[in-house]
């Protein structure tokens, strides 16, 4: 694939806030959706892959995830995918872990909280090895995550890692600057204030 094609990609963002969202909620989702939408495809182009995405969880739990992709021409029939995230499988437990996952194909479809994408396996655009980083934000709770599928020559490397370790610590950053601007009870506070309560809470219950 030649360089032009790798960068011709086709984008899939989340759907519009419905209108039951609170105002200041949907204004920070939609500020939200192009910084999105750029680390998905940022994403792509540091690793050197034909997939990038960014999640974005909005409350507890996954009802409200917020899906944003990037992909080159190999993956051009799946330009128009769209599904909920489930939040269940591999994904929620890169949630639920808190740090990068660099996996190479085998070991992703060996690894025991792989689930093919359940009832969307058909449908769903396939991973072939996998690099996801959590989005931090500086309340210490964790956002959501970036991630990359389908290197165009061989593994992900730790520079691939290291490289969307530096992306979504920008990316988070930028999160926190719209929630202060759009969201009037936002509030950050210490990190390890915020990670002891959020241990807790991974100890009471399962993303499953």
């Amino acid at each position: 694939m030649t360089e032009e094609r790798y960068l011709n990609s086709y984008h899939n963002a989340s759907t519009p806030p419905s209108p039951d969202v609170p105002p200041a909620l949907a204004s920070f989702m939609r500020a939200a959706d192009l910084v999105l939408g750029q680390a998905a495809e940022l994403a792509r182009v540091l690793a050197r892959a034909h997939q990038g995405a960014a999640t974005q969880l909005i409350g507890e739990g996954w009802a409200n995830a917020r899906k944003y992709f990037s992909l080159s021409e190999k993956y051009a029939a799946w330009a128009e995918y769209q599904a909920p995230a489930p939040g269940v499988g591999i994904h929620a437990y890169a949630h639920k872990v808190r740090r990068p996952l660099r996996l190479t194909d085998h070991e992703l479809r060996a690894h025991p909280e792989w689930r093919d994408f359940g009832v969307e396996a058909d449908r769903h655009p396939p991973m072939r090895g996998w690099l996801a980083v959590p989005l931090i934000g500086s309340d210490g709770a964790n956002h959501g995550f970036i991630q990359a599928s389908d290197r165009l020559v061989g593994d992900f490397t730790e520079q691939d890692e290291d490289n969307l370790v530096r992306l979504a610590t920008l990316t988070a950053t930028a999160l926190d600057a719209l929630a202060q601007l759009h969201l009037p009870d936002y509030r950050s506070k210490p990190a390890s204030a915020a990670k002891a309560s959020s241990d807790a809470a991974d100890v009471g219950g399962s993303l499953e």
